[in-house]
């Protein structure tokens, strides 16, 4: 397992290391798949800036209001869901 940490910076800037996928995306809420568990940010005018899987590293930009590890459940596969028949419309 890849070693998993965050730096938040002026709840402006979020780096992480751990990551293994992105799993859904929009300006107020981004869900991350890391080996500690799912990872919610949210916030307002959320973009990801530098996304680099293969290294497990992900820089946000944004309004960060919270952030929130969850298991793996039928709602974090649902919102992956969602995300993917609003970009299909």
């Amino acid at each position: 397992m890849a070693e998993h940490s965050l730096k938040l910076a002026e709840r402006r800037k979020l780096e992480l290391t751990g990551v293994n996928n992105v799993n859904s995306f929009d300006e107020e809420e981004i869900v991350l798949e890391t080996g500690l568990g799912h990872l919610c940010v949210l916030g307002q005018e959320l973009h990801i800036i530098m996304l680099n899987l293969d290294e497990g590293k992900v820089a946000i930009e944004g309004n960060i209001t919270s952030l929130e590890y969850k298991n793996q459940g039928p709602d974090i596969k649902t919102r992956g869901k969602n995300i993917l028949s609003r970009l299909l419309k």
